[in-house]
């Protein structure tokens, strides 16, 4: 008896001790995706298994005493689910966990009182299966709703009333909404090197507007982004007796220098690495300055640049003052340039638009074995000038809004170029959500009025352009090598699904015009289409596409961050 108990002992101990390298779903289980999928079930497990690219990271590994937890898990999910008969079951077998879910019957929803004014914002529906996600996003959206439309002093209740016995759920939400409040005085407490005048041009609101709650987070986020302050502190002051809320703004500066590295590799420029140093409030008033060099398997770029946000000039008022000055060495397979630039920007906002004028000076020294490309030194100075309109909601991963621009070039031979001709740039980009799905629709126009030599084309092709080809290589080749265009349309579409928060699939058609004619888009178009993934990072959204052209090439793999649109 004493061995067969010492027995039963030394069996269990090695079974909760026992090292498991898998855990498997079955039962009611979305295969690819859904409520039930298995990405949702391993994070409601709390497993997470390492990304493709941290490939260094070792896989979970599990023991059979974490079952009883994974299993207590999925049953407070199922109910939250709306799932309250559901069944989990759990089995061990060789060096694998087997988790299998019947959800049943789902509960659903009897009545729910609210006001019709809220009606089109409750997610929790009569006679529909109550989850409890539908119910707390529903209270998020009312809460929202208040505090976005003049009533944050609102009150607020929700409940939901869950009898099991007569397997019913009875939602109350009781609201009142208060006086309506409107934005008052701002004071702004400012102790920064930093005048007063251009953080108040980062305020998204106006006093005797209704009060938003969005707008002080936009203007939270407008000052963060300048880069200089370490404390801000924005607080509205909520008065009974008073329905005009002033607005307290509380300012400290901190580090304004920085200095940064970095690594990574892309389909266009190979393995790159850089160094970068920003000053971004240099000598005060968020005068910007910025030195970086690149290096890559193409090539390489050193750059200087200086802004200045707030000049003043009697006739034009305000307006912003940038001056870039580079180098850089480029080698673009058909030729090698060697390019020293000169560019000065000025900007001002009119009329709720960004207008930006200035000059260039460029000095191009092209070395080429192809004569299409003529080698040579190149002198082009030119006047230009950028409209920007851009109401994306974010410029790295843009899920809703448009942005449109208007570039326009011209050099002449009275400030001294060598080259004489006119270039337009128009794109627009419009991106909107219908959650989990994201479309994204772009298309980019260009010509360029005289024959010019083709390193200054128009190039197309890549992971920003039509996806089907690789690097600037669509369009008619001089040999092996590409050699642009002087007219182009490029039109790209794409949807993003998005599996989780971090990660999407994504599928695409491309579709591109080119002539080597001023003005001339009679030609053919060139197609594509293809898949692709992204995971949102710390460093941005990583994106892989594949590319199909429909006619002749082979597909067009592109890697790199950041969203196409």
């Amino acid at each position: 008896m004493k061995k067969l108990l010492i027995f039963i002992g030394l069996f269990t101990f090695y079974t909760q001790a026992q090292t498991l390298s898998k855990i498997e779903f079955n039962g009611d289980v979305d295969l690819i995706t859904g409520e039930f999928d298995r990405s949702t079930l391993l994070k409601i497990c709390h497993i997470e298994y390492p990304p493709i690219y941290k490939f260094w990271k070792a896989t979970p590994s599990f023991e059979a005493s974490q079952v009883p937890d994974f299993v207590a898990s999925l049953e407070q999910y199922a109910k939250s689910m709306g799932y309250y008969k559901a069944k989990i079951s759990s089995r061990i077998e060789g060096d694998g966990i087997y988790l299998n879910i019947q959800k049943n019957t789902a509960i659903k929803t009897a009545s729910v009182n609210l006001d019709s004014e809220f009606n089109t914002l409750a997610l929790v529906k009569k006679n529909e299966r109550f989850k409890t996600t539908d119910f707390t996003e529903t209270k998020n959206k009312i809460r929202a709703y208040l505090s976005e439309n003049g009533y944050p002093q609102h009150q607020f209740k929700a409940k939901a009333f869950v009898d099991l016995e007569a397997y019913k759920v009875d939602v109350n939400f009781s609201i009142q909404k208060g006086k309506k409040h409107y934005f008052g005085v701002t004071e702004l407490n400012n102790s920064s090197e930093v005048k007063s005048g251009l953080i108040k041009e980062k305020i998204f609101y106006k006093e005797g507007e209704l009060f938003n709650i969005l707008k002080l987070e936009d203007t939270y986020d407008n000052i963060y982004r300048l880069g200089v302050f370490e404390r801000i502190k924005i607080e509205p002051d909520f008065n009974e007796t008073n329905t005009t809320v002033p607005i307290d703004i509380a300012l400290k500066q901190g580090k304004t220098k920085e200095f940064s590295s970095n690594l990574g590799y892309d389909t266009e420029d190979g393995a790159r690495g850089g160094v970068s140093y920003v000053d971004h409030n240099f000598f005060g008033n968020l005068r910007r300055f910025e030195a970086k060099a690149v290096v890559s398997e193409r090539g390489y770029e050193a750059k200087t640049s200086y802004y200045d946000p707030s000049l003043e000039n009697p006739f034009l008022g305000d307006f912003s003052f940038l001056n870039e000055l580079g180098y850089s060495e480029w080698d673009y397979d058909a030729y090698v340039e060697n390019l020293f630039v000169e560019r000065i920007t000025f900007g001002k906002k009119l009329f709720d638009l960004e207008h930006f004028f200035g000059f260039q000076l460029e000095h191009s020294e092209i070395e080429s074995g192809i004569p299409t490309f003529l080698s040579g030194n190149y002198l082009i100075n030119s006047l230009f000038y950028r409209l920007v309109i851009d109401k994306r909601d974010s410029v790295m991963n843009a899920k809703n809004g448009y942005y449109t621009s208007l570039y326009l070039e011209k050099s002449m031979k009275q400030l001294g170029s060598e080259i004489d001709y006119f270039k337009v740039l128009a794109e627009a980009r419009y991106i909107k959500t219908f959650d989990p799905l994201v479309l994204a629709a772009k298309v980019t126009l260009g010509s360029i009025s005289e024959e010019t030599p083709p390193f200054k084309h128009f190039f197309l092709g890549g992971a920003m352009s039509n996806r089907g080809y690789e690097y600037r290589d669509l369009g008619e080749h001089s040999g092996d090598y590409p050699i642009g265009g002087l007219s182009i349309i490029d039109a790209s579409f794409e949807s993003r699904y998005y599996v989780t928060d971090a990660f999407s699939v994504v599928g695409f058609i491309d579709s591109s015009k080119m002539s080597q004619e001023v003005n001339d888009l009679s030609g053919q178009w060139y197609n594509s289409f293809g898949f692709g993934l992204r995971y949102l990072s710390v460093i941005g959204p990583l994106r892989l596409d594949v590319g199909y052209p429909t006619k002749g090439n082979k597909p067009a793999l592109h890697l790199g961050i950041g969203q196409v649109f």
